[in-house]
C-alpha cells in the first residue's frame, strides 16, 4: 500500500512538471516579435498620441520634430489621441520590415522644407539651473513648437529656425495656454529670427 501511494505521489509530480515545460514552451512559442525603430513627430506642432498593441497601450506626448527610439510588439497600431487614454485618428501599424527605420506622425507630409534656416543659440547667463520653455512659430508652418529644457549656468540649446520665425521664452501660464490649444503670437515675442541672427548666442535673461 505504502508502495501505491509513493508511486502515485512520484507520477503526479511527474505531470506537474510535464506541464510547467509545456506551458513555458507555449509561452516562449507565443511570444510576439518586437521592432526597434525611431519615431519623428513631423507634425509641425505638440501633439498627444496613443500607442496600442500585444500587451501594450499607453499614451504619450512629443514636441515638434521630437525623434524618440520605440521597441514595439509587431503589429501596434499608433493613434492621435486628445487626452492619452482614448483613440482618434489611426495612423500607422508596426511591421517587422520597420525595424531600424525612421516613422513619421504624419507619413503622408513632406519632411523637407525648402526655406533656409538659420542656426541661433539661446544661452542661460545666469549662475543658477533654469527651466527654459521655448515656443516657436514659424512662417512655414500653421502650429507652434515646444520644448521645455533644463540649462545648466552658462549652458545653451542650439536652435535651427527659419527667418521670421517668432521665439517666446513662456512662463507657466503661457505654457498652459499652449498646452490649452491656443496661441500667444499675438503677444509681443523675445526674438523675431533675422538672417543677421545667423550663428549667434543670444542672453536668455536681459
Amino acid at each position: 500500500m505504502k508502495i501505491n501511494i509513493a508511486c502515485f505521489t512520484l507520477l503526479l509530480l511527474a505531470e506537474s512538471i510535464s506541464s510547467i515545460s509545456f506551458a513555458q514552451n507555449t509561452e516562449s512559442t507565443e511570444a510576439v516579435a518586437r521592432v526597434a525603430f525611431t519615431l519623428r513627430n513631423n507634425l509641425g506642432y505638440h501633439r498627444m498620441f496613443r500607442a496600442e498593441g500585444p500587451g501594450m497601450a499607453y499614451g504619450f506626448t512629443m514636441n515638434r520634430n521630437e525623434s524618440t527610439p520605440k521597441n514595439w510588439p509587431v503589429g501596434s497600431k499608433l493613434y492621435f489621441s486628445k487626452d492619452g487614454e482614448t483613440t482618434e485618428e489611426f495612423i500607422f501599424t508596426v511591421t517587422a520590415d520597420d525595424a531600424g527605420k525612421t516613422l513619421l506622425t504624419h507619413p503622408e507630409t513632406t519632411t523637407s522644407s525648402s526655406i533656409s534656416l538659420v542656426t541661433v543659440r539661446f544661452r542661460n547667463n545666469s549662475m543658477m539651473p533654469r527651466k527654459i520653455s521655448i515656443i516657436t512659430y514659424r512662417p512655414d508652418e500653421t502650429g507652434n513648437g515646444t520644448q521645455i529644457l533644463m540649462l545648466m549656468p552658462l549652458g545653451n540649446t542650439k536652435q535651427q529656425l527659419p527667418v521670421g520665425t517668432k521665439v517666446y521664452l513662456a512662463d507657466n501660464k503661457q505654457v498652459d495656454m499652449v498646452m490649452s490649444g491656443q496661441r500667444i503670437d499675438g503677444n509681443k515675442p523675445f526674438l523675431v529670427v533675422q538672417k543677421a541672427d545667423a550663428g549667434k548666442t543670444i542672453n536668455i535673461f536681459r
